[in-house]
């Protein structure tokens, strides 16, 4: 009859490459695909029944194995094995919260929004300016830059605190009518005694379509400008 000792079989589970690899690809699930991890635990899981079953029936009968140590490593198996399927499920769930953000997000679709950010498209030789005022100011003004970051033109606006609007005529500092397209929106301001304040700009727009990136809703508000649900302040029709 072969025979395993008593040693080498509480070696081998005690130093179980499978416990190893098993554990090893669940925590790595973030690079790599929640069935893929599944599949590989089943293979491991299967490969330790054999090898085990195998120590089983070739064990010395006047040294059996010590069962804890089994009993541990299939207790191991079953938490890795429902970490994987808590994966799943969560990974099923933020797919369905991408779908539903997406469909609540259609009614924007057609309709104005005003969001936190510095961008703003010039149409039809026209731009609606809005910035902000955390407190009351002596002067407040908005640089307007083009794609290569130089000053078109610096607008003067109300130093009151509040939301304010500057409509842009797309004319740049000579008097010049320049191209439509989108440009970048720079603000400062400051009180009588010439301490700086930091007024917030708000990009406007009209909805023409949605998209999903990663967890965020994104609006598209035409001539490359987008913007996240989260950052949208107001909507009109």
């Amino acid at each position: 009859m072969s025979t395993i000792g008593s040693t080498a079989q509480t070696s081998t589970l005690s130093s179980n490459p499978l416990i190893t690899s098993s554990t090893s690809s669940t925590s790595s699930s973030t690079s790599s695909s929640t069935s893929s991890s599944l599949s590989q635990l089943d293979y491991n899981f299967n490969e330790f029944l054999t090898l085990f079953t195998t120590q089983l029936k070739n064990q010395d009968p006047t040294n059996p194995m010590d069962t804890t140590q089994m009993t541990n490593q299939l207790a191991m198996f079953s938490q890795v094995e429902e970490q994987a399927g808590t994966n799943s499920r969560l990974d099923k769930l933020v797919t369905a919260a991408g779908t539903s953000s997406l469909a609540s997000s259609v009614g924007y679709i057609g309709h104005t929004v005003e969001a936190s950010g510095n961008e703003v498209s010039l149409s039809s030789g026209t731009a609606v300016i809005a910035y902000s005022m955390p407190s009351a100011g002596a002067t407040a003004s908005i640089e307007v830059l083009n794609s290569s970051g130089a000053v078109v033109t610096t607008l003067t606006g109300a130093a009151t605190s509040g939301t304010h609007q500057i409509t842009w005529d797309g004319t740049d500092s000579s008097g010049s009518t320049v191209t439509d397209g989108t440009y970048t929106l720079s603000a400062s301001a400051a009180d009588a005694s010439g301490t700086a304040i930091t007024p917030s700009t708000y990009t406007s727009g009209t909805v023409t379509g949605i998209e999903t990136t990663g967890s965020d809703t994104i609006l598209d508000l035409g001539n490359g400008i987008k913007v996240k649900t989260s950052a949208v302040t107001a909507v009109t029709s």
